[in-house]
């Protein structure tokens, strides 16, 4: 028997797609991932090339805030983005806190 990774129902006429998603879930978890992994990728690039210690610090917020909200889907086992939301979390919040240190 087939269970959804985001909603748990299951049953013995269940479906889910590839991603353990059922027909309900699917077509809104699919693009919240796609969106907030985007964002993470997008404020990746940004982050490398900031000149300024504000152009870092928000980019390192947009990949902390879009990571936190990622994890809750990697808590179910369902695939996001690589690295995993976890991993991006602990190595970009450290990040953030070392810039908060130097103080810009």
């Amino acid at each position: 028997m087939a269970r959804c990774k985001h909603c748990s129902k299951g049953g013995l006429f269940q479906k889910v797609d590839k991603e353990g998603l059922c027909k309900t879930c699917a077509p809104t978890v699919t693009p919240d991932i796609e969106k907030h992994s985007n964002v993470i990728y997008e404020a990746m690039h940004v982050h490398e090339r900031a000149q300024t210690y504000d152009e870092k610090l928000a980019a390192l917020d947009e990949i902390i805030a879009a990571a936190r909200h990622l994890e809750q889907y990697e808590s179910k086992g369902i695939d996001s983005c690589n690295p995993p939301p976890s991993l991006v979390l602990s190595e970009y919040s450290g990040f953030r806190d070392e810039l908060v240190k130097q103080g810009g």
